[in-house]
């Protein structure tokens, strides 16, 4: 399994009782459909290499969901499940309730950016939320 795969796997636990199910997140790209999610792998990578061969390496996802935003009522649902979401990453942090990553110890995952807007369309805009997630690898 990949890092992104194993947070994919992660993301979908989130269900709290008040929104909805991530039921799938795909990779890389948005889907066109209303309440899709994606997992994109931000071109930012930091790497501390020790003469071990040991790795602490940090990667970023962003997050997206493609939500119906046509009406305020929306908009505010919307922002109510990304303040969730955010909360829900920073308590799995506190509790150690890390991605399984093979081959890696996490560390920690943290949001870098807050749930907001990106991309607004006619009947349904992409949000978006930035995570961190840092690990360490033997050689």
């Amino acid at each position: 399994m990949t890092v992104s795969g194993a947070v994919i796997k992660w993301l979908k636990t989130f269900d709290p009782e008040k929104f909805w199910k991530m039921r799938q997140v795909d990779t890389d790209i948005q889907s066109a459909k209303v309440d899709s999610y994606s997992l994109v792998k931000e071109p930012v990578r930091n790497v501390k290499t020790y003469v071990s061969g040991r790795k602490v390496i940090t990667d970023h996802y962003m997050i997206q969901a493609r939500l119906s935003s046509q009406t305020n009522s929306d908009r505010i649902g919307n922002n109510g499940f990304g303040e969730a979401l955010e909360e829900w990453v920073s308590e799995q942090n506190r509790n150690k309730n890390f991605p399984q990553i093979p081959d890696a110890a996490v560390q920690n995952i943290s949001v870098m950016t807050p749930f907001y807007l990106g991309k607004a369309d006619t009947n349904n805009s992409i949000y978006q939320l930035t995570v961190a997630i840092k690990y360490e690898k033997e050689k």
